[in-house]
């Protein structure tokens, strides 16, 4: 399965893309700036651990990878957790109204 950020927030990624195709400089960058936390773990060597983390937090797969990929664990997994809840949570309102629960 292919590991994206746009599989786990398709409504973020759809939204800031048309934006961008409109122009709405604003609204692009207000949405980019929340993004960019997210967007930049998928630039580090465990990028499928973590993105698929961010699929399991808002509830559509799960964290496990195969080997030879090894689990998030311990203050790596805290850290990754709490900074996709952060971001889950300060959702900008044009996305958060209508985006995928995730329970919280």
């Amino acid at each position: 399965m292919d590991c994206r950020l746009g599989d786990a927030l398709p409504r973020e990624s759809v939204e800031l893309f048309n934006d961008g195709i409109k122009g709405q400089t604003g609204a692009v960058f207000e949405l980019y700036r929340w993004f960019l936390p997210l967007l930049r773990m998928d630039t580090v060597p465990n990028f499928v651990q973590l993105i698929k983390l961010v699929q399991e937090e808002v509830g559509i797969g799960n964290s496990r990878v195969r080997p030879p990929r090894l689990e998030l664990m311990g203050n790596e997994l805290e850290q990754a957790r709490k900074m996709i809840r952060d971001a889950l949570r300060t959702r900008p309102q044009s996305v958060a109204s209508y985006a995928l629960p995730n329970g919280e």
